[in-house]
């Protein structure tokens, strides 16, 4: 859900600054999706993949309960005790998940075929 968000994020918003000061390349000259893989630094790439890996790490550790992906944090603010409740919202989360993982292919497609993202009258 994170990719899908992550990749329309930057069609709409661009961070003020520079990406790399030696580089002189600033967040606004980055162009959006596919196209960005070439143009970000290689120290930029590295920062990326240390952070994914102290989150895995870190945080996001494999947890001890039995249902896959809780993490034991509470839900919206409170603990969830019924077992049943807890299995059809990790449930709903997967699909979510899923649908995501579906999205963000979709835009992956579309940017490497047509060369971009069309997401309508938001991006201008």
């Amino acid at each position: 859900m994170a990719a899908f968000t992550g990749y329309l994020v930057p069609e709409v918003f661009k961070f003020p600054g520079y990406l790399s000061y030696t580089a002189d390349l600033k967040f606004e000259d980055v162009p959006n999706g596919l196209n960005a893989l070439t143009v970000v630094p290689g120290l930029g790439w590295a920062q990326i993949i240390c952070v994914i890996g102290w989150l895995e790490a870190g945080p996001y550790a494999s947890s001890k309960s039995e249902f896959a992906g809780d993490f034991g944090w509470p839900y919206f603010g409170r603990k969830l005790t019924d077992p049943s409740e807890k299995a059809f919202k990790l449930n709903v989360e997967l699909n979510n998940g899923r649908a995501a993982m579906f999205g963000i292919m979709g835009l992956l497609m579309q940017d490497a075929i047509n060369g971009g993202v069309y997401i309508g009258p938001f991006a201008e």
